[in-house]
């Protein structure tokens, strides 16, 4: 028969892991959180189609998160965003189907989307 695992207590956790590095620790809920980023959502007009986009800490970094544009009767043409979250760099275009294609920059996404995409249904 074989033993069960001992079992290690820390806190207010219990861990079946005996390596100190990957023991559960308990967090503080008193304790103060980070500072939360602004988040804030900017629109315009390219092309007469809507372009939407979701960007974290407007007053510094002004970091595109995602971005979506439609058509002027409200029907999604696409959205895109950064596959490079950090550096803000290898953007992607995603069809309504699914399709995902490289582009070099969010100006070059916007703009496929508001021109070569704009038409296709």
């Amino acid at each position: 028969m074989v033993n069960p695992p001992t079992l290690t207590r820390k806190g207010n956790t219990v861990n079946h892991n005996t390596n100190p590095r990957d023991v559960v620790r308990v967090i503080d809920p008193t304790a103060d959180p980070a500072p939360t980023p602004d988040i804030v959502i900017r629109s315009s007009r390219e092309n007469d189609c809507l372009t939407m986009c979701v960007i974290i800490d407007p007053a510094d970094r002004q970091q595109v998160l995602y971005g979506t544009v439609t058509r002027p009767d409200g029907t999604l043409i696409g959205t895109y965003y950064p596959a490079d979250i950090v550096r803000g760099d290898d953007w992607r275009v995603v069809s309504p189907t699914g399709i995902q294609y490289a582009v070099a920059s969010e100006y070059e996404a916007v703009d496929t989307l508001t021109t070569t995409f704009r038409d296709r249904s």
